[in-house]
Parts: structure tokens; C-alpha cells; sequence
């Protein structure tokens, strides 16, 4: 089609229109005897204007640069329609500039208790909770593990829910068992937003250290050479009242995890970006030091995240464009295919895993497929 369209444009240019017009008879015309001359038709070829000189043909009839502008935008529409179409098909739309495709490598296998991408949606008492996990495309393409965590629970006396992300520390070895270790430990614990929550931290701490201890030689760095420090994983955590009505919630956070809260149409980061240079943050086991709390009025239609920076970068404290299409769509608790294309977006530069935990205050609508 794009080549006869070309060819269609370069023969219009080439004769130019063709018209029929009368005119003078040649001088090889036959004269009748006693008649005058007879009337003859002469089919001429009209070039459009010349090149240097001042001389301009009728121009294009109006019908041929119809069809060329048409063409153009028959074929720039087939283009858009192509291109929405591929992001409709897998439910995921593109925020800006798409990534180049890479191979993707398992880490050495898969079974479901690792596995590369992790979904869960329901209800504790009357809290509604969408939880989403996916490896993220530079550890895809290295072939490596998901190394952020989350885990939600019931308290033992029913009254809370007790939520925790983690973000396993990619510079140090063994990295994912930190953080699954540090969120299974979080939600075990008896947690109330009055909690003195250096205790808690420290129990967690004391459980990633003597859990990954026997995970073999830590001296040696994930590829093999060089020095790597003790596992190591951000923790946020997050308790709500699981009855869903107006209470006190409160939050906790050593690193880098954000925990950012929706209220009224809202945004609120609850801990903003610590300064430090780079990408250096805040960990567990060794930064207790560094502990950072909050607490804040929670009530029905209020929404909870919990997030690893993966996601939490592109919220960009509430204020990006994704952050405020959630605004709408996480009003009430998504399906949950829908909530992991909204985590699952497409985004160069967006590389690391992704992990986000959300709870609704209130009951809603549980058909989460």
C-alpha cells in the first residue's frame, strides 16, 4: 500500500494533469473543399510550474491531493490502531517511553514458592486487601530473584491488621531472604499503633540476622568475586483497625520503602525521601538507629499503600500522572487483574521489582477476579 501510494505520487508529479481543450487546428489539418476549417480537439499535457521559471500550470486537481492526504491518514491511523491495540491486549498502558525488549531468565529455575510474580485480594474482618509482587526487568534479564516481600495478617485478637513490605538489598548476597524473613517476622508480632516500635524493629532485626546466618559464605559478592556485606532489606509496616471504621492507624519504616496514604482524593507521603546521596538507604539489620514513625486518622473510604521504591518512584510522592490516575481508580478496591496492570506499567528506566500492598478501610466488593 505504501509503495503505490509512492508510485501514485510520483506520476502525478512527473505528467501533471491531464485536460481536453479546444484549440486551433495544426497545420497538417484537412480543409473540405468550400468548408472552413474543421473544428479539432487537441489533448494536451500540462506540467505545473517549472523549475526557474515563471511559467504556472493549472496546479493539482483537488481530487489527487485528496487521495494523498487520505492515504496519509489511513495509513498514520492503521499505525495509532496498532499501537493501541498491542497495549490493550495486555491491559497495560504505556506512561511514557516504552523499555527495548529484553530476554527474560529465570533465576536458575521456578517453583511457586519463589515465584516471579506474586497476586493475592480479599478481606481481613472488615479491611479489604489487594497485594501485588513482580520481578522486575533488570533482574529478569540477569536472571535473578524477586527480592522484595510483603505480608498481611490478622492480629491474634482480631482487632488489627498488620501489614509489611520489604525491599531486599540488591548489593548485599542472599538479599530476598532478608526481606521474607523480615516481613513474616513483622506480621507475627502483637503490633498496635501505641507500640514502641524500636522493640519490634529490633526482634525483626534479631530474626534476618540469625535466619540468614546459615545461608552459606556471605564474603563472597552475588557474581561470585569480591566482598558482600550481611543480607540486608528495608521494612515498612502498617497497622489499621480491621474493623474499617475511624481510628488511630500508624506506620513505621526503616529505608527507603514508601508508605503513602489516600485520603479525600488525596495524596500524603507519610516518609518522604531521606536525603540521603544517591542510592544509598537505611536497613535492616544494622540501622535501627534510623527508625521513622507515623500516625494517622483512619476511617471508611481511606486506601493504605505500602510499597517497595520500584513503585513508590513513580507515584512520585502523589504527585506524578500515575499517582493521580489511581486517585480514580483505586477509589474502591480494583479486580485484581486490573490492580496488577496498574502495578505492571510500562515505563523505560523502571527496571526493579515492584511491590505494593493496599488495604481500604470498610468492606467492599470481594469478587477480586
Amino acid at each position: 500500500m505504501i509503495r503505490a501510494a509512492l508510485a501514485g505520487l510520483l506520476l502525478v508529479i512527473g505528467m501533471g494533469p491531464v485536460g481536453v481543450q479546444p484549440g486551433p487546428a495544426p497545420e497538417r489539418e484537412l480543409v473540405a473543399a468550400g468548408h472552413g476549417p474543421e473544428p479539432v480537439v487537441t489533448v494536451t499535457a500540462t506540467p505545473g510550474q517549472r523549475q526557474g521559471s515563471g511559467e504556472t500550470g493549472p496546479g493539482w486537481p483537488w481530487w489527487i491531493l485528496s487521495g494523498i492526504a487520505g492515504g496519509g491518514a489511513v495509513l498514520l491511523g492503521q499505525v495509532l490502531l496498532r499501537r493501541r491495540a498491542r497495549a490493550a491486549a495486555d491491559g497495560r498502558t504505556p506512561l511514557g517511553p516504552l523499555p527495548q525488549p529484553l530476554p527474560v531468565l529465570l533465576a536458575g529455575g521456578a517453583d511457586s514458592r519463589a515465584p516471579g510474580v506474586a497476586l493475592d485480594g480479599g478481606m481481613l474482618a472488615q479491611t479489604t486487601v489487594r497485594a501485588v509482587s513482580l520481578r522486575g526487568r533488570r533482574h529478569r534479564y540477569r536472571g535473578e530473584p524477586l527480592q522484595d516481600a510483603y505480608a498481611v495478617r490478622l492480629s491474634a485478637d482480631g482487632r488489627w491488621v498488620i501489614a509489611a513490605v520489604a525491599d531486599g538489598l540488591g548489593s548485599t548476597l542472599h538479599a530476598e531472604h532478608a526481606a521474607a524473613v523480615a516481613v513474616r517476622a513483622a506480621t507475627n508480632l502483637a503490633l498496635t499503633p501505641g507500640l514502641g516500635w524500636h522493640a519490634a524493629f529490633a526482634t525483626i532485626a534479631g530474626e534476618v540476622m540469625r535466619a540468614t546466618a546459615r545461608l552459606g559464605d556471605r564474603r563472597t559478592g552475588r557474581h561470585g568475586a569480591g566482598a558482600s556485606d550481611p543480607p540486608a532489606t528495608t521494612l515498612t509496616i502498617g497497622v489499621v483497625p480491621a474493623d474499617g471504621r475511624r481510628g488511630i492507624a500508624a506506620c513505621a519504616a526503616i529505608g527507603d520503602s514508601p508508605a503513602l496514604w489516600l485520603h479525600d482524593g488525596t495524596w500524603t507521603e507519610l516518609f518522604p525521601p531521606e536525603g540521603r546521596p544517591g542510592n544509598v538507604t537505611s536497613a535492616l539489620p544494622e540501622d535501627l538507629g534510623e527508625l521513622r514513625e507515623r500516625q494517622i486518622d483512619w476511617g471508611p473510604g481511606d486506601v493504605l499503600v505500602l510499597c517497595s521504591d520500584g513503585f513508590g518512584t513513580a507515584l512520585g510522592g502523589g504527585g506524578s500522572v500515575l499517582a493521580q490516575r489511581l486517585v480514580t481508580s483505586w477509589s474502591s478496591p480494583p479486580a485484581l487483574r486490573s490492580f496488577l496492570c496498574d502495578v505492571d506499567f510500562h515505563l523505560s528506566t523502571y527496571d526493579d521489582d515492584r511491590t505494593v500492598l493496599a488495604l481500604w478501610a470498610g468492606r467492599h466488593d470481594t469478587a477480586v477476579l
